[in-house]
This record gives structure tokens, C-alpha cells and sequence, in this order.
């Protein structure tokens, strides 16, 4: 069963020299011409992050014609962001996801604060972070936008900073539901990493022993009578991977628990469920919990593909879902849906709803 891509692609902007440079390099013909367009490529975007034209970087990244040239293109400037320009220690701005998985009965709120250094003592025991290494840790929990708000050009002058600090106020975000809800927060810092030594900190890969004490610490912090509560840490990550991380964590963790509720009532009720998954206009997967008994009930999750996404990523990870959940019935629709039906509501395809022919 195939999930198409249901997204539009810009037409190639030859007139914007970032994207001339990056269809370049794509269409090389040979590994030696590749090589030379990407150095033409590297040098453009290092000249956008020097100058600080934050505009021409998100215009190019917003004109890539096909994933894969965004995929290049990002790419490039993570390693550009990413890379010490000039010799001696730098600074390393990193931020680690985490998600809350949380339930209680009515009206809930969490402190956007944690004991950082408790944190950082615990990140140093299990060796993610050096134990002589100069490394300063927020005790803000911070939402995403935050870290969307720093742009590149910023993360590479930070590089420079002397001192540990982030040169930056950053605001604790509580965590305020009902009854439940799934919520993506960061905690960032910085650790100054010495020319030539061993990692201040270990960035990306699994998350290692750390994990589970940490998210042990994160629940005693936060605990409340009646309150369940789920942190789930990711490792540290550069400030740019982090953000991807963290948003695809987020939707995963929120897919689960949404066919876990779904699943859960349909089968209570003596019902057998039955899933859908449709690709539609607009950039959008939505997937749909119902019955073959029922034609009037269902549920329905919404997954926005953002550039690194794929289709074919969200089907692998909803077909794995299903197994785990043993639900046998999953269709998946191989053309793309419409955004809104006749009546400019939200279209969903169930059991009994069926998919739009294309005509």
C-alpha cells in the first residue's frame, strides 16, 4: 500500500543564488563537479549566516524545489552553523527535548522550572556530559517557539561567545492542561569545548543510562497528588537538530496515546476497529480511528508534514503502531485527499466515509 507525498514543491527560482547553486550541485554530473559545486554552495550560505541575512537563508529553504534539495540545503547550513569558524575553545549551544505525557482530573498546572544543576549533576555521572568541562545548564523549561526564535546567523555568532551563558532571557513555559494532554519542552545550555579535547558533551545517538534517572527526577519535581505523569527525555542535540527532534517526538508520543484512548473505547465496546490513513491537500496526514459496526463514530489525528518529513516515514511508524495495538484492519488511501468537504469542514476518510475518486 502506497502513502502518497501530498505536498506542493516551489518551481526552481534561478534568480535566487542559493537555490542556482543548490540545483547545481544536484545535477552534477560526476563526483569531482559535485565536490566543487557544493564548495560554492557551502561558501554562499556561510556569506548569509556572516552577514546575518536571516530573510535569504528562510527564502531559500522556503523555494527548494524537492525535498531532497531541502534536505541538501539544510544540511549544509546545520554544518555551517555547526562548524568552529576560526581555531581555539567555542561554545556548543545545545538543547535536550522533552516530552510530558500527562493526566489528571480537571484543571491542571506544572512549574516551567527545574533544579539545573541536579540536571547537569546527573548528566555528568553517566558521562554524557565531561566532568571537568565547562557547561552551563537553564533550569527553564522552554517551548519550542523559543528555540524557533533564534535564528542561525545567531547560533553561529554564539559559537563565539567567551562567556558560558546563552547570551539570551529565556522563559520557563508551564505546562497547563484538563484532564490530559501531550507536551514537547526543552532545557538548553551551553558548554564551552576546548580546541583539540575530548566533547564538552556527547550530542545526538541514544539516549544512554541517563535516561530513565532523569526522567525519574522530572517526575519527583513535579509530582502531585492525582497527577500521572510520563517525562520522556531525548538526548542533547545542536540547537537546530534538537527542534526536529523534539516536534517529531511530539507527534509520535501523541499519535500513541490518541490510538491507545481510541482503541481502547472502540474495543469496550465490543467493537472491532478499523484504521485509515489518507494523504491531503494541504501537507497533511490524517489518520482515522473507527468501526465497521459504527458509521457514526470516530476519532481522527492530524499529522502536518513539516520539510524533513516523509509519508512513507509516518506510514512505517503508524503500520508498527498497529501491530503493537494488534489492529489487523488498516487502509491506507492511495490518493490525495481534499482539505474540506462540501460543506468546508475538515475531510476525513473512515470505514464509512469513503475516499474522494480522483476525477
Amino acid at each position: 500500500m502506497y502513502l502518497p507525498d501530498p505536498r506542493l514543491y516551489p518551481r526552481v527560482n534561478a534568480k535566487n543564488p542559493v537555490i542556482r547553486n543548490l540545483m547545481a550541485l544536484l545535477t552534477a554530473g560526476n563526483a569531482d563537479e559535485a565536490a566543487q559545486k557544493r564548495g560554492a554552495l557551502d561558501e554562499i550560505v556561510r556569506e548569509l549566516l556572516l552577514t546575518g541575512d536571516h530573510y535569504g537563508l528562510n527564502g531559500a529553504l522556503t523555494q527548494a524545489p524537492t525535498q531532497d534539495g531541502y534536505k541538501v540545503l539544510w544540511q549544509t547550513l546545520r554544518e555551517a552553523v555547526e562548524t568552529p569558524v576560526q581555531p581555539g575553545p567555542f561554545a556548543v549551544p545545545f538543547a535536550l527535548p522533552i516530552v510530558f505525557v500527562a493526566g489528571r482530573k480537571g484543571a491542571t498546572s506544572l512549574p516551567g522550572e527545574i533544579d539545573a544543576g541536579a540536571v547537569l549533576a546527573l548528566l555528568r555521572q553517566h558521562g554524557a556530559v565531561a566532568a571537568d568541562a565547562a557547561v552551563w545548564l537553564s533550569g527553564a523549561l522552554v517551548g519550542a517557539d523559543q528555540l524557533a526564535a533564534v535564528n542561525p546567523a545567531q547560533l553561529q555568532r554564539w559559537q563565539q561567545a567567551e562567556a558560558t551563558p546563552l547570551p539570551v532571557a529565556l522563559s520557563p513555559a508551564p505546562i497547563e492542561f484538563k484532564d490530559e494532554g501531550v507536551f514537547l519542552r526543552y532545557l538548553v545550555g551551553v558548554a564551552i569545548q576546548p580546541e583539540g579535547g575530548q566533547p564538552a558533551i556527547r550530542l545526538g545517538g541514544p539516549v544512554g543510562a541517563w535516561g530513565m534517572p532523569l526522567a525519574q527526577l522530572l517526575s519527583d519535581t513535579f509530582k502531585q497528588p492525582g497527577l500521572t505523569l510520563f517525562p520522556i527525555p531525548r538526548v542533547p542535540q545542536s540547537w537546530l537538530a534538537a527542534q526536529e527532534t523534539g516536534r517529531v517526538t511530539v507527534l509520535e508520543t501523541r499519535l500513541q496515546v490518541a490510538a491507545s484512548n481510541a482503541i481502547r473505547s472502540i474495543r469496550s465496546k465490543g467493537r472491532t476497529p478499523a484504521i485509515t490513513l489518507a494523504a491531503h491537500e494541504g501537507g497533511e496526514i490524517r489518520i482515522t480511528f473507527s468501526s465497521r459496526e459504527d458509521a457514526e463514530r470516530w476519532e481522527g489525528y492530524v499529522w502536518p508534514l513539516a520539510p524533513l518529513d516523509t509519508a512513507e516515514q509516518v506510514h512505517a511508524f503508524v503500520d508498527e503502531l498497529m501491530r503493537e495495538c494488534q489492529v489487523d484492519d488498516v487502509v491506507v488511501i492511495e490518493t490525495i485527499q481534499p482539505d474540506l468537504d462540501t460543506d468546508g469542514l475538515p475531510f476525513f476518510v473512515t470505514a464509512h466515509n469513503k475516499p474522494v475518486q480522483p476525477q
